[in-house]
């Protein structure tokens, strides 16, 4: 297996890194990856990780569910349930960005296209990047949508008033790269929005490394609210709005608590009071939200 192994951090360049804890991928190999902290600035990443080219495989697993439509088991159901009242929430959040409901849209890591037809319905032009071949099959099945397989299928200033990433940003290898050609996608008054799981929440707190949204070796960057302001601020941009997500405390908290090798009476109603202290913590603070939805402008 081809691996990419850091010596500087991603995010200031310093060299001044740490390990962490090692990690174990819960979905797919059973493997540990390390995952470490910068010293200097503080970004958390997994590292010898695998590349691109060989990544692939560690999405492939039954279990995976970020491109699973299936309705079985009680983690599927809430997923289900869950994703229709954030796909409502996520149009009436681009909703208050964008001056006109046919402004184009982007969606980098669709899926199988549920928020692209979603915000279709809503009346904006929408475009989507799947890299998943299966995934993005069904999407074109389901809903007709026009969708690419990267960046690199776009033409050269071909621009968006609106381009979403929704709990994307942490698989894609080339960091910097990827936000610097998103940056130049976007039009100068449009809006990009990102969702982003948060390391320093209260779930997070709750589980170390058992924390389900840690999810290595297919999430590679662990971002705070401090290291995403530095992201983009290093990329000309600037975070304007954040928005909690305090439904993904329960999801993850389920997720987590399946971890720890719980039976069903133990695990749903501890992973329910995680989720709830979670969402009580948020209100409060929303650095301890599980998820944050970051709005962002150049």
């Amino acid at each position: 297996m081809s691996s990419i192994d850091l010596s500087k951090c991603p995010l200031c360049g310093s060299n001044d890194l740490g390990k962490m804890f090692d990690c174990e991928d819960h979905f797919s190999s059973r493997e540990l990856f390390p995952v470490c902290d910068c010293r200097q600035c503080g970004f958390r990443f997994t590292n010898h990780f695998p590349s691109e080219e060989s990544i692939g495989k560690y999405y492939d697993s039954p279990g995976y569910i970020s491109h699973s439509d299936s309705d079985k088991g009680i983690t599927n159901k809430l997923y289900r349930l869950f994703r229709g009242m954030m796909l409502r929430r996520k149009v009436r959040i681009v909703k208050r960005y964008t001056h006109t409901r046919e402004a184009r849209l982007l969606d980098i890591g669709c899926g199988t296209g549920y928020f692209l037809h979603t915000a279709r319905e809503a009346g904006y032009r929408v475009t989507g990047i799947e890299k998943n071949r299966m995934a993005r099959e069904k999407a074109v099945s389901l809903f007709g949508l026009d969708l690419q397989e990267d960046l690199d299928h776009f033409a050269q200033g071909q621009s968006f008033e609106v381009i979403t990433l929704w709990h994307v940003l942490e698989h894609l290898e080339k960091l910097n790269e990827s936000i610097e050609k998103i940056e130049g996608m976007l039009t100068a008054d449009g809006t990009l929005i990102i969702a982003l799981p948060n390391h320093l929440s209260y779930d997070a707190g709750v589980y170390g490394r058992q924390w389900a949204a840690y999810d290595v070796p297919r999430h590679l960057w662990h971002f705070t609210p401090k290291t995403v302001e530095q992201l983009t601020e290093k990329h000309g941009m600037k975070v304007v709005k954040r928005y909690r997500m305090p439904l993904d405390a329960f999801y993850i908290a389920l997720l987590s608590e399946s971890y720890r090798g719980h039976s069903s009476l133990v695990r749903y109603p501890k992973a329910f009071l995680t989720g709830v202290m979670g969402f009580l913590y948020s209100l409060f603070d929303l650095k301890k939200s599980s998820s944050v939805i970051y709005i962002i402008k150049k």
